[in-house]
């Protein structure tokens, strides 16, 4: 096992706003996992506490590394902003380079350094004149790929990207998506989580699918499974939106907004905006059923393709 996280919750503005709760999740060697669900569901601040760049209010998130289970491991992360994610003022080479200065305890690259950071730029179509342009200079997939050597440089077992192919073009997404599978397929002992809206990234480069609403892990399992017969309503709502949906069954599509974080309701997070609610929907919040089949569960007093 990768990472392992047990009851994971996040608050802001002095526990007035929740932002993840009760977040439990196990990652496994040679895995991509997906989370996905609508902007504001927590998924970028999940991303930054797996990451170890924010620390959860409640809860444990342990990580593998050798001899058993450790809390503070490396690991690689890739933000969706590719300008804003490099610095201004530094060669592409300098920027794909430091992190392995700083895990040798050096002060800035050496020769070693700039040396093994041109070989894996190279693996990534990154020519030795483009790692001497500052960010400005290079192309958005361009500075993706610096982003993706910068994170793969010291070879972290845990791999977090950020929609990091959201602000590219289709075209410049496939290529990313490709090179991202090459990368991880090279090492089974590697794992990576990523955060998505897109749908059809989700079934092209993904292994499992955790489905997040208002901070809530809704659905999981594997991503063509979810995907293709999702049980909870959200999901389906979610493969309604796609339209490479494929052989999920017509659903009507949910009305109005999420509910405010600051002010939960007491049942089902998801009941004010469900055709197939309850009355118990909108008083008892649905514990999360897990299935026979592996992996595979849901939180919902209704499910779907029952």
């Amino acid at each position: 096992m990768i990472l392992e996280a047990r009851g994971i919750q996040k608050f802001y503005e002095q526990g007035r706003l929740q932002v993840l709760r009760d977040l439990s999740l196990e990652l496994h060697a040679g895995e991509i996992l997906a989370v996905v669900g609508e902007s504001g569901c927590g998924k970028s601040t999940l991303a930054r506490v797996l990451a170890g760049l924010e620390a959860p209010d409640a809860g444990e998130i342990r990580r593998s590394q050798a001899g058993g289970m450790s809390k503070h491991p490396g690991v690689g992360f890739v933000f969706q902003d590719s300008l804003a994610s490099l610095h201004p003022r530094r060669r592409a080479w300098q920027q794909i380079a430091e992190p392995l200065a700083i895990l040798r305890g050096l002060w800035r690259p050496t020769a070693q350094e700039r040396a093994e950071a041109e070989r894996l730029a190279s693996t990534m179509g990154l020519s030795a004149e483009l790692l001497q342009r500052y960010p400005h200079e290079l192309s958005g997939g361009q500075r993706q790929r610096v982003n993706i050597a910068r994170a793969f440089i010291t070879d972290p077992q845990l791999l977090i990207l950020d929609e990091p192919v959201s602000a590219l073009d289709v075209s410049v997404q496939a290529q990313i998506l490709n090179l991202l599978v090459d990368l991880v397929g090279q090492r089974t002992s590697r794992a990576l989580v990523f955060i998505s809206h897109d749908l059809n990234v989700v079934r092209f480069l993904t292994d499992r699918v955790l489905v997040m609403y208002l901070g809530e892990i809704v659905e999981s399992g594997q991503a063509s499974e979810v995907l293709r017969r999702p049980r909870h309503p959200y999901t389906a709502m979610l493969a309604m939106s796609d339209p490479e949906r494929g052989e999920g069954p017509p659903t009507r599509v949910a009305q109005g907004e999420p509910p405010s974080p600051y002010d939960r309701p007491n049942g089902c997070a998801f009941a004010s905006r469900c055709d197939r609610a309850l009355p118990k929907c909108h008083q008892e919040r649905p514990r999360f059923v897990e299935a026979k089949t592996a992996g595979r569960g849901w939180s919902c007093h209704n499910p779907l393709n029952t």
